[in-house]
């Protein structure tokens, strides 16, 4: 039996999904501490032909938090509401 763990990433690369159809048990790993930096709740894309970050907003707590602890911020009434 083949396993693969993997922690959750937002929008995740063509490897990610690969590797899901490569193996016979895959796990998301969230019981790990939440990276600033990370890809957990980023990506980018290309828009007009530039490499442009985006994010998910999450509310405001401790850096210790892992993963799994960490939630979304409420969107507002309207997705206008969000900032570009």
């Amino acid at each position: 039996m083949r396993v693969a763990l993997m922690q959750p990433y937002f929008l995740p690369y063509i490897g990610y999904f690969q590797l899901i159809g490569a193996v016979d048990l895959f796990v998301i790993y969230d019981n790990i501490k939440y990276t600033k930096k990370g890809w957990i709740n980023r990506n980018r894309m290309l828009l007009n032909g530039s490499d442009t970050m985006f994010s998910l907003p999450l509310t405001a707590a401790s850096d210790s938090l892992d993963v799994c602890e960490r939630s979304l911020v409420a969107p507002p009434s309207g997705i206008n509401g969000w900032r570009r």
